[in-house]
């Protein structure tokens, strides 16, 4: 069933006249042991106990920890530990994270008679109140009960929020165990299609890159050449201009590597006039990240009025070549490894100078001696096809996350 479906279904679907209970954190989990186990004492072998990794939390596992699909690394056999084993229902959260994903969690389901512990940087809750399998691990994760968390979050680089301030906040769920089971429900069901959604972008990824190991592997005829013989090179901006609240949008590197140019910074037009007087971006040429990330490329394949900042450098096509076969090449190995190898090796961030760039190499179809543009093209083609499909996946993955976060939003506010 399609989300829109689901969603319709369900719509009726409101809490208002259910009762609901609030009960504090510390009067509804008890806090049990975790361990301190690094990720150098996991292995992703068969053991006899399994640990839950912080990292997993916040990255890799949902909501709702399902152990019969989720994989849980293994603790080595030569490391000793003391902990309490984790069972059905209860909440393992990440106390550290890099930004405010701190406090996500998952609630634990389906444990069997795995052997399972806490570790590293987690909070192990467990409850004293039994409430709908997977209710609490979308309340935990619902702005609901993030917000709770904000102001006791510390930390600037590494954020964190200590067993004290997590024991301040408030637990709510509706009295009625049918509610508690519809709400999981339905968030699952969700779940369920954005889990096949992500299986359908993962396929696609994993056909393209079959696709581009056979068809941008050098044939017979083929030549390897430098960049600077398939494009010119120039950079854009070494001084920072002053940014306005509107205007002409101004790209930097985090635009290309987050393939994101709507959310731009902006300038004004007479910068932008003074900065685009000798180059400007057109349609049809290449934006390639050179400094903190390299090598990354970016197609224009859009009407475009912007300028740019020096992390990036601006490659546009010579006769004879093709830019979309140009960045489909750019993404495989050997081209990566070519920018590496001219980059400065001990430049932090990354960078590459922009006369290196001209030293990459680069496999072309060659015809007859001359570049052969309509094998490139033929080539481009097919890989920019697949690159539709999964852009037009992840659109529909946006759509899905959305609505479930709407969803959450709705079912679980007792207000």
């Amino acid at each position: 069933m399609i989300m829109t479906e689901w969603v319709h279904n369900n719509e009726q679907c409101t809490m208002n006249n259910v009762q609901w209970e609030m009960v504090r954190f510390d009067q509804f989990f008890d806090m049990l042991p975790t361990n301190t186990l690094s990720r150098d004492e996991l292995n992703s072998q068969r053991g006899d106990y399994q640990n839950i990794h912080y990292g997993d939390v916040l990255i890799k596992y949902p909501f709702c920890l399902d152990c019969n699909n989720n994989e849980i690394p293994y603790i080595n056999d030569d490391v000793k530990f003391n902990t309490v084993e984790v069972r059905d229902g209860d909440v393992i959260f990440a106390d550290t994270a890099e930004d405010d994903t701190v406090g996500k969690c998952v609630e634990v389901l389906n444990v069997g008679d795995r052997k399972i512990v806490s570790g590293l940087h987690t909070y192990f809750c467990r409850p004293k109140y039994k409430l709908a399998p997977g209710y609490l691990g979308y309340f935990l994760n619902s702005n609901h009960f993030h917000n709770q968390l904000l102001p006791y979050i510390a930390g600037s680089k590494v954020s964190s929020v200590n067993r004290t301030s997590i024991a301040r906040t408030y637990i709510s769920y509706p009295a009625d165990l049918s509610a508690q089971r519809h709400i999981a429900a339905i968030l699952t069901s969700a779940d369920k299609v954005i889990a096949a959604t992500q299986k359908t972008i993962a396929k696609y990824k994993q056909i393209k890159q079959g696709m581009m190991e056979d068809l941008l592997k050098p044939k017979e005829g083929w030549k390897m050449v430098k960049l600077g013989e398939v494009v010119n090179v120039f950079d854009g901006t070494h001084q920072t201009p002053y940014y306005v609240e509107t205007g002409i949008p101004f790209y930097s590197v985090e635009n290309v590597t987050a393939n994101d140019f709507e959310h731009t910074k902006y300038i004004t037009e007479e910068e932008h006039l003074f900065l685009t007087q000798k180059h400007k971006i057109e349609k049809g040429d290449i934006l390639m990240t050179r400094i903190g990330s390299i090598g990354v490329c970016k197609y224009v394949n859009w009407d475009v009025n912007a300028s740019f900042y020096v992390s990036l450098a601006l490659l546009k096509i010579k006769e004879g070549f093709d830019a979309e076969y140009l960045v489909q090449y750019s993404q495989i190995e050997s081209f990566k490894k070519s920018i590496l190898h001219e980059s400065l090796t001990f430049a932090y961030p990354q960078k590459i100078n922009l006369g290196d760039i001209n030293n990459v190499g680069i496999a072309v179809p060659y015809k007859n001696g001359k570049p052969d543009l309509t094998e490139q093209r033929r080539i481009a083609a097919i890989l920019s096809g697949i690159d539709g499909k999964i852009a037009a996946e992840e659109k529909v993955l946006e759509k899905y996350e959305k609505v479930k976060k709407g969803l959450m939003e709705r079912m679980l506010n007792n207000e």
